[in-house]
């Protein structure tokens, strides 16, 4: 059998990693908010991974560093989970009223995903750190993949809906308005889930927020626009 690579036991130390900053219950999680990453201990993640401290720190030069690169991980999984549920969703969709129901059921999927996660809400620990270059970039990146990622999917429920994207505005300032709507309806509902709940079966507030939004930046195709023009 061959042996490990590098990026082997890289990959390795960081899924451990990732097990511990996510196995909290639900009573647990509300404990475990924004300090999801303190409780990674590189002493721990050795212990299970069965090696010394000496190993985990021949890959990174300090505990903070690990828990950087553990942070990039754990944004990475939770934004193409929610990608992978857009592809999917818009992938069964053909007409306009069920592409207008297809943004609800995503919205409803990603924030029941996200807000009681405690890898969701360890991110904003480090915006304590955001004065460090290397933090601040981290986060940056991480919206820039937002934007990235979610484009290509957007531009298609515009076409669904027959609607494009109107001046001034872009797809970046779409997506970013869109992803810090969500980051704040996440915090809000940690402190105050009661004015952020919707009844079962009524579209959340982030999913009345996300439609408005893209009611907002975008306007109907005319129609003697012609076919399959690029958005603005």
């Amino acid at each position: 059998m061959a042996r490990p690579t590098a990026e082997d036991r890289r990959r390795d130390y960081l899924e451990i990693g990732t097990e511990i900053a996510t196995s909290f219950g639900a009573a647990a999680s509300a404990r475990a908010t924004v300090d999801a990453l303190a409780e990674v201990k590189v002493a721990e993640v050795a212990d299970r991974a069965g090696v010394t401290k000496g190993a985990i720190y021949h890959v990174w030069p300090s505990q903070e560093a690990y828990r950087k690169d553990l942070l990039a991980r754990l944004l990475e999984q939770s934004r193409q989970t929610g990608v992978r549920r857009m592809r999917e969703l818009l992938a069964t969709t053909e007409v306009d009223d069920d592409a207008r129901r297809l943004l609800q059921r995503h919205a409803r999927f990603v924030y029941d995903q996200q807000k009681d996660d405690p890898a969701f809400f360890a991110r904003f620990s480090f915006f304590l750190y955001a004065a460090d270059p290397d933090v601040r970039n981290l986060l940056a990146r991480g919206d820039d993949n937002v934007v990235d990622d979610f484009a290509p999917h957007v531009e298609l429920y515009l076409e669904l809906v027959g609607r494009r994207l109107r001046e001034p505005f872009t797809m970046e300032l779409l997506l970013r308005s869109v992803s810090a709507l969500f980051q704040g309806l996440c915090l809000r509902y940690r402190t105050s889930p009661d004015l952020v709940e919707q009844p079962p079966g009524e579209p959340t507030l982030y999913g009345r927020g996300l439609e408005a939004l893209v009611e907002h930046f975008s306007e109907p195709v005319p129609e003697d626009a012609p076919r399959g023009a690029p958005p603005r």
